[in-house]
Formats: structure tokens, sequence, C-alpha cells
């Protein structure tokens, strides 16, 4: 085995994090191309939604995790909006608020107090994404 230092090991670390995260937004934009062709030129959804519905259960809930985490950053102060999607912002902030209101009642329907409850939708517990367990 090399003898290699602490700070070689460092770099190389961070490489790899670098390297990773590059291929990782690469894909991402291939996905984005290829999902862009298909909203451009058909005017139903169908097809994505019948094969969707046909993919393997855990690959639904990944791909679920990932539109969801889309729409919260969709409804988020960082996403910037102009005429042509300002509704998709404000139906994803109309969204999220629903879901928060709807786990504040489920939390106290559960007897927890009004504090709590509201503790617990507050900051990243007001995200969808955040409940959808791993599998």
């Amino acid at each position: 085995m090399d003898n290699i230092s602490a700070q070689e090991q460092e770099f190389e670390r961070k490489e790899n994090e670098r390297l990773k995260a590059a291929q990782e937004l690469q894909q991402g934009k291939e996905l984005m191309n290829v999902l862009g062709d298909y909203v451009n030129y058909r005017k139903s959804t169908k097809g994505f939604i019948e094969a969707f519905k046909r993919e393997h259960r855990t690959l639904q809930q990944s791909a679920f995790r990932m539109m969801l985490e889309l729409m919260e950053e969709m409804a988020s102060e960082n996403y910037h909006v102009d005429g042509r999607n300002e509704s998709s912002k404000e139906i994803a902030q109309t969204l999220l608020k629903g879901f928060k209101e709807a786990k504040k009642q489920e939390y106290l329907n559960e007897g927890l107090s009004q504090e709590r409850a509201e503790n617990y939708v507050s900051g990243e517990g007001a995200k969808p994404s955040r409940y959808l367990p791993f599998i």
C-alpha cells in the first residue's frame, strides 16, 4: 500500500467529489434535454405516465422524490420566474403550503401540541420529499 499523506488523501477525496458532481450535472442535463424534447413535441403526457406506472416500484419512488425536490425548489425564493413560469411557482408554493398544513393537522390529531406540530413542519420538515423513505 502506498504511503500517502493526509494532504494527498484529502486532495484525492475532493477531486473524486468534484468529478462525481460534474458527472451528476452532465447526467441531469442529458435527462432534461430528453424531457424537454418530450414535452416540447407532444401534447399529452399519457405515454410518460403509462411508462412510469410500469417502472420498478423502487425507481418510481426515487423518481417521485426527484419530482418533489424539483417542486420544492420551484417554490423557493431562489427560483426565479418570468411570465412563462410564474404560475408554476405559485402552484408549487400552494401545494407545499397545503402539505405543511395537512402534516401539522396530522400531528395535532396524534396529540402533539400546537407548538410542537409547528416545529415539526418548519424548515426541512415542510418538504414532502423528506417524508419518502429510501428503499
